[in-house]
């Protein structure tokens, strides 16, 4: 029997991997302008992630996490790089994506994540490395019988979607803003919550509710302008706007940390426990809470202070492992070849989303 199940995004689930990161200590010795911040950070990152992990529990979720080192030292780590060090194990989402009774992983993660997921199942395939990283949890989703995934550029790289998807039918869909996870999202049989005008689903989630989410602009927070000239809308950290070792110490080791911010609407990032319950960073949008009222949703609050300076949400720091259910085909009437919703179809094959 497969420790693998996962068909959609709302079925119970069971087991879950939650990210790590460092403890504050792991930034001992730096100047205190940069590591007074860090240490912050990493102190209340750590108490976010044990409580997001009781939350989970208390659903009855397994929660495995990946282990981490905590004698190491930035400093010492560092001895001979001039720039960039990889983050931790905190999203294992981004390059590890399970489908159906299947897992698949690739070496371009924090080492703790692989070996974490090994350890649960010895059975985790180990994919090669490509010139595209787009193939992940973030960025393909699966409801029942259909897959979706991003356009594919690479020769080598279809023929990786082709040995995946040979049991799904695929769907080619138009992301403009990164990963999808960060764009739009499936709650729920019939319901999506989205930052993607709903006539864009009318035909591939024909009958589907959409709940669509303003992308507010940033430029409204006046401390976030000031730091937007610094960093390029990468990242933000409440009262070091004027900090300048500390964002420059950030943009030049710790890139590879951050995304670009700007673009995110984290109300989007969310990770259901079931068809009724659904973790959320936060509790005060009301258009989303009576989203979810009308589709009897519970919102369970998730504190998570530094989504903003780590570019992810709760559906970043989690990786789905077993749900209950199985598979299901929620677009019965739909051809079983593939269908690129990014091209003109017939008028009885349209299902295009364009994201």
């Amino acid at each position: 029997m497969s420790k693998f199940n996962i068909w959609n995004k709302w079925d119970p689930l069971k087991v879950c991997m939650l990210g790590n990161n460092f403890t504050p200590e792991f930034f001992d010795g730096l100047p205190n302008a940069v590591a007074t911040p860090l240490k912050r950070i990493c102190e209340e990152t750590l108490e976010d992630l044990e409580a997001y992990k009781r939350i989970l529990v208390d659903y009855g979720v397994h929660v495995i996490q990946p282990e981490l080192d905590n004698k190491k030292r930035f400093l010492e780590e560092t001895r001979g790089i001039t720039k960039d060090y990889g983050r931790g194990p905190l999203q294992p989402r981004d390059h590890q994506l399970i489908l159906g009774n299947r897992a698949y992983t690739w070496d371009k993660d924090h080492p703790a994540i692989g070996k974490c997921l090994t350890d649960y199942s010895s059975k985790t395939i180990k994919l090669p490395l490509t010139d595209n990283n787009n193939l992940n949890s973030a960025t393909v989703f699966m409801i029942g019988k259909d897959v979706y995934h991003q356009p594919v550029k690479s020769t080598h790289f279809n023929k990786i979607y082709n040995f995946m998807f040979k049991d799904h039918r695929r769907n080619t869909i138009i992301d403009g803003q990164g990963h999808t996870d960060g764009c739009f999202h499936p709650i729920k049989p019939g319901a999506i919550i989205s930052i993607v005008y709903e006539e864009n689903y009318a035909s591939s989630f024909e009958g589907w509710d959409v709940c669509y989410l303003e992308n507010e602009s940033w430029d409204k927070v006046i401390n976030w302008r000031k730091l937007k000239d610094k960093n390029e809308g990468k990242w933000w950290l409440l009262g070091e706007e004027n900090n300048d070792e500390f964002i420059y110490f950030v943009n030049t080791w710790l890139a590879d940390w951050v995304g670009y911010v700007e673009e995110s609407v984290f109300d989007v990032n969310v990770l259901m426990l079931d068809e009724h319950h659904c973790c959320v960073s936060n509790p005060h949008n009301e258009k989303i809470n009576a989203f979810f009222k009308k589709h009897k949703i519970e919102p369970v609050h998730v504190p998570w202070r530094h989504r903003w300076f780590w570019d992810g949400g709760l559906h970043c720091i989690t990786l789905d492992l077993y749900r209950e259910g199985i598979q299901q085909d929620y677009f019965p009437d739909r051809p079983d070849h593939a269908i690129d919703h990014t091209k003109p179809l017939p008028k009885e094959l349209q299902h295009c989303m364009i994201l």
